[in-house]
């Protein structure tokens, strides 16, 4: 059957258009914030409901629109930043396109009130699916307010494939949070609910709007930059080396003020930490990158997402260069870094040691060589009858199944890191982290549903967060109780600490917030309510388990190899890496030319 080629209707090209630039509730947070911006606004208020999937209104006190272009507002290709083919090179601001509107507007409800400063009254327009249905005088102060409601009611197929309202809520915090790191001259405001969950206040300078945005942790761990190459100039600021974070989502850069997403740049970072930071670990960063308008084309992504630069080679080699030169001189004569970010209105002290009380859990001791043979002894005290009568009964079935770690015959330790075993000529070496953390993954998984003990603190611990992984917590807060690690939300951007796991005991409870942060906020279509747990109990996993560089007695590699053999699961870790790499005689023979 031969197809005809024809035309779509304007209607369906606003929503195919709209599809580019409007993905979420979190792409019209972004496109209307940036407008503010291209207005001059100083205070910006972003009200959400439901996370953003019923309704999204932004307030601003900028310059407001002539009466007579409202009506030019929710036309295509209607811009005020571009009037000849060239500006398109020289563009400094945001929303230069004229698609932001209209594509918003086909796919919702859309109020705006506006009034200009010199005008007594203001401007009201209603537009639903494109089409516009009021345009009014009304009275409204100085600036612009859009008001955004039905979101994809008209697309119910985009709409089902929005994520929980708490997901969706913390995507729309993100692009607020990007928003305002490079703005410290406005203030933003966000509301969820009609409850205030984000606020920036106006600050004197970038480093105090970066400590109010990031948080105290991070003000407490950074270094500051700045550099600049011809024509282009950097700034910004660092994490500390041990300040680290799971996943590359608290990379932050700015090319002119507008946030960008660039594989080159981020792995520019990151190319400067690889010798200091461990692996499968990221920095903390925010740079800002300034250059000509025109060595960089943001005319590349719908979105402006992404962008283009004349010279990516150059700009590739100053951000690494002066990242890996920071990280160098940032260190005093003790090897702790002394730079911090102070907030105004707000003193950072240092960070006050935990105390905690005594231990008295199953996982106490597991590899501490004072307590080890003590610990044992009191698990198999603790056993209750029926699981003794229940060993007794599979002792014949248990004396058949192969102990293949316990079978081994232990040479000693490498690297104080890896294990070397002899089996029967074969030479094997067994990763200690890898093996300790599957063992602890699993037992915190045969224990889901059950309380686990913990730790409680004398002084709950404050852990600074952003808020959208505030928003993301609040899903999560039974399950933590569940299993040992009892947390409260603490205001808007904190959480509190109450209680530690007994495996991580040792842990610090900041360090164990930020992992499991870092791990709620990677985003995934199909992740599952059971899949983002499983998440949770890897990176507790991860922090509990013994590290590299740590030196091991017989009886601890004993007890290790015992765990293992009685873990399912046991030949990789949680994040798949192997645990074991075995050697025969023969590959060896033949690398000496023996064969």
């Amino acid at each position: 059957m031969s197809k005809c080629i024809v035309v779509l209707s304007e209607e369906i090209a606003n929503k195919i258009a709209a599809g580019e630039v409007v993905e979420r509730p979190a792409s019209i947070v972004k496109e209307l914030a940036e407008n503010s911006i291209d207005a001059g606004a100083t205070d910006i208020r972003v009200e959400l409901e439901k996370g953003g999937c019923q309704s999204i209104k932004v307030v601003d006190n900028g310059s407001g629109i002539e009466s007579e272009d409202v009506a030019l507002v929710f036309e295509r290709h209607a811009t005020s930043k571009i009037y000849k083919f060239e500006d398109i090179y020289q563009v400094a601001s945001f929303g230069f396109r004229g698609e932001a509107m209209p594509s918003i507007a086909s796919i919702a409800r859309v109020e705006l009130l506006t009034r200009k400063k010199e005008d007594l009254a203001g401007t009201k327009a209603v537009v639903e699916a494109g089409t516009i249905k009021e345009i009014s005088p009304a009275g409204c102060p100085m600036g612009t307010q859009i008001f955004v409601n039905n979101i994809f009611a008209n697309i119910p197929a985009r709409k089902k494939f929005l994520k929980k309202e708490t997901t969706e809520q913390s995507l729309c915090l993100d692009a607020i949070t990007r928003v305002a790191l490079a703005h410290p001259h406005i203030r933003f405001t966000a509301l969820v609910n009609g409850r205030e969950v984000f606020a920036a206040p106006v600050a004197n300078n970038l480093s105090e709007r970066i400590a109010a945005v990031m948080g105290m942790d991070f003000s407490a761990n950074c270094i500051p930059l700045h550099n600049e190459k011809e024509q282009i100039s950097l700034t910004g600021f660092i994490s500390h080396p041990e300040y680290t974070k799971s996943n590359s989502k608290n990379i932050f850069l700015f090319v002119n003020k507008r946030f960008v997403r660039d594989n080159s740049l981020t792995h520019a970072v990151l190319s400067a930490y690889r010798q200091v930071i461990q692996p499968r670990r990221y920095p903390a960063v925010v740079l800002f990158i300034e250059l000509p308008a025109q060595d960089v084309d943001v005319n590349v992504h719908p979105a402006k997402l992404e962008v283009r630069f004349k010279d990516s080679r150059g700009l590739y080699e100053l951000i690494s260069n002066t990242v890996a030169q920071n990280l160098a001189e940032a260190k005093n004569v003790k090897g702790s870094f002394i730079y911090r970010l102070t907030p105004r209105g707000k003193t950072i002290t240092s960070d006050i040691t935990r105390q905690t009380t005594n231990l008295q859990g199953q996982y106490e001791g597991l590899f501490s060589r004072d307590k080890l043979r003590a610990a044992i002894a009191d698990d198999l005290q603790k056993r209750s009858v029926e699981e003794k009568v229940h060993i007794a009964e599979h002792d014949v079935d248990e004396a058949k199944e192969e102990k293949i770690f316990s079978n081994f015959k232990y040479i000693g330790q490498f690297a104080n890191t890896y294990i070397v075993f002899d089996d029967n000529n074969d030479l094997v070496l067994l990763d200690q982290h890898a093996a300790h953390e599957r063992i602890i993954l699993e037992r915190l998984k045969k224990t889901a549903g059950q309380k686990i003990l913990s730790q409680q603190l004398l002084i709950p611990e404050i852990v600074s967060l952003s808020p959208g992984q505030i928003s993301l917590f609040s899903d999560y807060i039974d399950l933590l109780n569940q299993i040992g690690l009892e947390v409260e939300i603490f205001g808007r951007d904190a959480l509190a600490v109450k209680a530690l796991p007994a495996i991580l005991s040792h842990s610090q409870a900041k360090e164990v917030i930020s992992d499991i942060a870092d791990k709620l906020s990677e985003q995934s279509p199909l992740s599952s309510w059971q899949e983002k747990k499983e998440k949770i109990f890897a990176a507790l996993a991860c922090r509990a388990a013994i590290k590299a560089n740590y030196v091991l007695s017989l009886e601890e590699v004993e007890v290790l190899c015992r765990d293992l053999d009685d873990t399912p699961f046991n030949l990789t870790c949680p994040h798949g890496r192997p645990i074991r790499i075995r050697f025969s005689l023969s590959e060896i023979e033949r690398m000496f030319k023996r064969k």
